[in-house]
């Protein structure tokens, strides 16, 4: 369990109440991670609500392509399938003092990214069900909460949005969609 301290260097968390933050770090549980450890995975059950302490953890979509690979047999014969390659596209990057995991406290309750550390992480750790329960029972910590999650909501999807934008113009070279 973090100090109180530790939550009060999120934004995320600054203006509620020192009870409320007790409360909160009371349900936290800090986790590290190495370079290259995946936190979360696309379409995963989301289950919890994560802040960044330290280091860096990239948010990735990460999808299947349909490529041509061919294999040359002999230098005659030239075999040529398509098969299935996985690809990754990194739509924002975690800094320290931010939250991410939204999906376990909005929408279907399965994850819209991929979570990787990009270097060595320390996080805390909340059990969506956790905080759900606090904000039944304090409405107006929840509905403060709920906004700040929606500005992050929208904060990420336009990252997301202009980074999938960004691919699209490279991938079918055009100057502009």
């Amino acid at each position: 369990m973090p100090d109180k301290d530790v939550l009060l260097e999120f934004k995320f968390f600054s203006d509620i109440s020192p009870e409320a933050l007790d409360a909160i770090a009371s349900k936290c549980e800090i986790l590290e991670f190495k370079s290259l450890d995946v936190i979360f995975r696309f379409e995963e059950p989301a289950e919890h609500f994560y802040g960044l302490i330290a280091g860096e953890v990239e948010l990735s979509l990460v999808f299947t392509d349909r490529v041509l690979k061919t294999e040359v047999e002999y230098e005659e014969a030239v075999h040529a399938r398509m098969v299935d390659q996985e690809k990754q596209i990194v739509v924002d990057v975690v800094q320290p003092g931010q939250v991410f995991g939204w999906a376990s406290i909005i929408g279907s309750g399965r994850r819209t990214v991929t979570a990787q550390c990009s270097e060595k992480s320390r996080v805390f750790a909340i059990a969506a069900a956790d905080l759900k329960a606090m904000f039944e029972a304090d409405h107006s910590l929840g509905y403060f909460l709920m906004k700040r999650m929606a500005d992050i909501v929208s904060k990420r999807l336009k990252n997301r949005t202009d980074k999938l934008i960004e691919t699209w113009v490279e991938a079918f070279d055009v100057d502009q969609i």
